[in-house]
């Protein structure tokens, strides 16, 4: 019987794990953070970073064809089934929507930060949950850490894969491990003298999980001669014996979210797959949520669109003493501020994406300020509908 408990560590023990693995340096200016400091740095952010013409005219190209097929997508549908539909993950992989960000030489898009995130605030517009299949792929799943940490046989095993539609998934919360990585459980065991290493652990809220064919998954590799241990990562294909998908878990939000449980037995990994070092899997996932965040910002802005957007066209249907609701002041506040609030969140993801774009700026706290504020207003935008 392997033992996957999480082990137990002391609060000084879990928080040196967390510092050992964050970024701790700042090597390039950062926006956010100066007004934190109360610097206004306006040469930061102006003049207005934008992309070269050819990279826009490509990514427009791209959009214009994404926009179309949205509009043949149907979201009660997926409401309704609980599931995205197989003819619309096979569309969204025709159109290239699962190697967005992936190099052109590894068969993907090639698009930038900029237009990967108006090709989610397209599908999020649609439902939600298209844009979580494609935000956990491409953000959290094989192709970032890859692009980050990986080996060059490792990109052209697995990126062309990915860019065809090869769905990933990215395993690290234990069902009682979240935020603190030091009580990690799940092992990798080096074997075969050190030609492999053996997978045992359980994963939770694995997005994706359920229908994947690669995963990422976090698990410790114990300190030993020739092994400087930690936390790492690993590339794993999701039918090697000994891992089970144990159940589809059920959201009352993003109903067609393929998130699951996952249990692996004895799962033979070759070294080959490691992602960076022994010990960087920790620092690999905490890296690509640097950029990784501002998805969720882009999906909120879809729903945003998509909430003004119906609630425009009901309230110039609806008519109530002798005119639609829409010109009652009442009704008219909630329009105008439902409006003004989407803008801002366009503006906020648009100009935290072109910053990263432009790389001459650090916007680690631009991307969780954009995340937290962009969560909050579609909250609001949505109850105001």
């Amino acid at each position: 019987m392997v033992d996957t408990s999480a082990p137990k560590v002391t609060e000084e023990e879990a928080r040196a794990v967390a510092e050992e693995a964050r970024e701790s340096g700042w090597d390039k200016p950062s926006f956010a953070k100066e007004l934190f400091l109360g610097r206004f740095r306006l040469d930061l952010v102006h003049p207005f970073p934008r992309p070269a013409a050819e990279d826009a005219a490509k990514a427009e190209e791209f959009l214009v064809r994404l926009r179309a097929y949205c509009e043949e997508m149907d979201g009660s549908v997926i409401e309704s089934q609980s599931r995205i539909p197989d003819e619309y993950v096979r569309g969204l992989a025709d159109l290239g929507c699962f190697g967005l960000k992936i190099s052109e030489e590894y068969g993907g898009l090639g698009l930038s930060q900029v237009a990967y995130n108006r090709a989610l605030m397209l599908v999020a517009s649609v439902h939600p949950s298209l844009g979580a299949l494609l935000s956990a792929h491409q953000s959290i799943g094989v192709p970032e850490p890859l692009k980050l940490a990986g080996t060059p046989e490792q990109k052209r095993e697995f990126l062309p894969r990915c860019a065809r539609g090869a769905i990933s998934a990215f395993l690290l919360t234990e069902p009682d491990v979240g935020s603190d990585p030091a009580r990690l459980a799940s092992s990798a065991i080096p074997i075969e003298d050190g030609a492999a290493y053996e997978l045992n652990g359980v994963k939770l809220w694995t997005t994706n999980g359920v229908v994947a064919e690669l995963l990422v998954v976090m698990a410790r590799v114990p300190k030993s001669e020739g092994h400087r241990g930690g936390i790492s990562a690993f590339v794993v294909e999701a039918d090697t014996p000994g891992i089970t998908v144990e159940r589809r878990n059920a959201f009352m939000g993003l109903r067609g979210i393929e998130n699951g449980v996952t249990r692996m037995y004895n799962v033979r990994v070759p070294r080959e797959n490691l992602i960076g070092r022994e010990g960087d899997g920790l620092k690999i996932a905490l890296t690509t949520l640097n950029a990784g965040r501002l998805a969720i910002p882009a999906m909120c802005a879809g729903a945003g669109k998509w909430s003004l957007k119906i609630a425009r066209e009901w309230s110039g249907v609806r008519v109530q003493w002798g005119k639609p609701v829409g010109e009652h002041a009442a009704v008219a506040n909630k329009l105008s501020f439902m409006a003004a609030t989407t803008y801002a969140l366009e503006a906020v993801v648009d100009l935290s994406a072109q910053m990263n774009d432009e790389g001459r700026n650090d916007i680690r706290i631009e991307a969780a300020l954009a995340k937290l504020w962009s969560s909050e207003m579609a909250c609001v935008i949505s109850d105001e509908l």
